[in-house]
């Protein structure tokens, strides 16, 4: 393993102890760079008045989605999907993981994805209680996932036209999964001789803009007059292929924005019933997922219909190499603190390099299929619950049963009901133990005790009147 290899591993071993996601650590504001660099909207907040599309309304019952991440950097197994030809990001001071886009661009002769096998690691979420997935067709790297007809770095140039967008499809219609498109409208391959590879270079002597070798240049090349209406004729004909040639598609999410691309109207006219998240199209997307990322959780409950808090399992976004898997609990408290609000959880696991995924991923599957084989009636097709107004601990709620949450770093187990009557029943979903419920002035009070609970368990308490 070399130097750089090196420092990545220890880094993605710190991020996944820590709490961070990406070649950044959640505490450092690593999303809003990013989100600048790649124009993601930035209107001043989604209306929340807005009504859920008839198409969208399977999305608030869903609760948890499969996201993938894969391409390039697969190969590498030591980089950031499209990130690590990015010097100098000030998330990731130390370069770890960083190479030149030469070097970068250079492992698509080494992308085979021999044993992609889509319907196998879909099954292995659906039966842990995924109800969607939402796989990379084309990351800021700018490689297609897909034989387009547009550009020239993509599959039909360097894997003899096979579709792996294709394969993912029917996967997902063989394993029962709504099927989600990612895609990034910005495209660093199209853009690469204009553009510097140093994040945030002013191009002074001080702050010199970097080319495809990660050399000081005085000057960016101008680009063509027609550059921009360019990029979005080609960004604009490949939605067009993803929109028609996979049959109905149910959640389409950008990944950044660009002049000129598809309005919200025109993707509609293609696909009727399909939802677009908010990161192109600002206020008419119908998915909030822009404050939502990584470590970014709200501390209220958000005011839109349909939001979604996204973050990575595996550390960076995309695989690296040795796999790791965070923790269960990680993703079982995330879930309670969404779904007690209304929003979904999509949880990012990526690829090996030949395609299919890692043997902790299987491992982990399973003991989230566990958890859901109990828990599974407090955060599927469930109702946002009272909380913190009338529950202590995150509550969500269904047919007049309320699920409450107590997780791992809960101390002292005491559920508080505030302006309810005594309930009939509480039940520890996992064990069937029935708990006491008193009145202490205007509170109802429900102890938990310790002795009840599972260590690294976000244990369920279902609460009955």
């Amino acid at each position: 393993m070399n130097t750089h290899g090196k420092m990545f591993t220890t880094l993605i071993a710190l991020m996944l102890l820590g709490g961070s996601v990406g070649v950044a650590d959640e505490k450092t504001d690593a999303a809003a760079g990013q989100h600048s660099e790649i124009g993601i909207a930035q209107a001043g907040g989604a209306k929340s008045g807005r009504l859920v599309p008839a198409g969208g309304r399977w999305f608030p019952k869903a609760g948890l989605g499969l996201f993938v991440h894969y391409g390039l950097a697969s190969v590498g197994g030591h980089q950031d999907l499209s990130w690590a030809m990015m010097k100098d990001c000030p998330w990731n001071k130390g370069n770890s993981g960083v190479m030149t886009p030469n070097d970068y661009y250079a492992m698509a002769k080494r992308f085979k994805a021999e044993h992609f096998d889509p319907e196998r690691w879909l099954k292995a979420a659906k039966d842990a209680g995924f109800a969607y997935a939402v796989m990379t067709t084309r990351h800021h790297e700018g490689f297609a996932l897909w034989p387009s007809k547009y550009g020239d770095f993509n599959t039909s140039n360097y894997m003899n036209g096979r579709d792996l967008v294709k394969e993912y499809v029917e996967a997902c219609r063989a394993t029962g999964m709504k099927v989600g498109f990612y895609y990034s409208s910005p495209d660093w391959y199209f853009s690469r001789k204009y553009r510097s590879w140093g994040y945030g270079t002013k191009g002074t002597p001080e702050s010199p803009h970097l080319d495809m070798n990660h050399q000081p240049i005085a000057k960016l090349p101008a680009k063509p007059a027609d550059c921009d209406q360019q990029m979005a004729d080609y960004v604009n004909g490949q939605l067009h292929e993803l929109l028609t040639n996979y049959g109905p598609i149910d959640y389409l999410w950008f990944d950044g924005g660009i002049r000129g691309a598809l309005s919200t109207d025109d993707i509609r006219k293609l696909q009727p019933n399909i939802i677009i998240n908010d990161r192109q199209h600002g206020d008419d997307g119908d998915v909030i997922t822009r404050y939502y990322e990584a470590g970014h959780l709200p501390d209220k409950r958000p005011p839109y219909p349909l939001w979604e808090h996204c973050f990575s399992m595996v550390g960076a976004w995309g695989y690296t190499s040795p796999p790791r898997v965070r923790p269960r609990s990680m993703l079982t408290a995330r879930l309670a603190r969404v779904r007690c609000w209304g929003g979904n959880v999509l949880a990012n696991f990526g690829p090996q390099p030949d395609g299919d995924m890692p043997p902790e991923y299987y491992t982990f599957m399973k003991t989230m299929q566990s958890w859901m084989s109990w828990a599974g009636p407090a955060v599927i097709d469930v109702d946002p619950g009272p909380y913190p107004q009338q529950c202590s601990v995150p509550v969500t709620t269904r047919d007049g049963t309320w699920y409450a949450f107590v997780l791992p770093e809960t101390k002292e187990a005491q559920i508080k009901l505030t302006g309810v009557k005594t309930p009939s029943q509480v039940t520890m979903l996992r064990t069937g133990r029935k708990l006491t419920a008193a009145i202490h002035g205007d509170h109802v009070i429900i102890d938990v005790p310790a002795d009840a609970r599972e260590k690294g368990t976000v244990e369920v308490i279902a609460i009955q009147w």
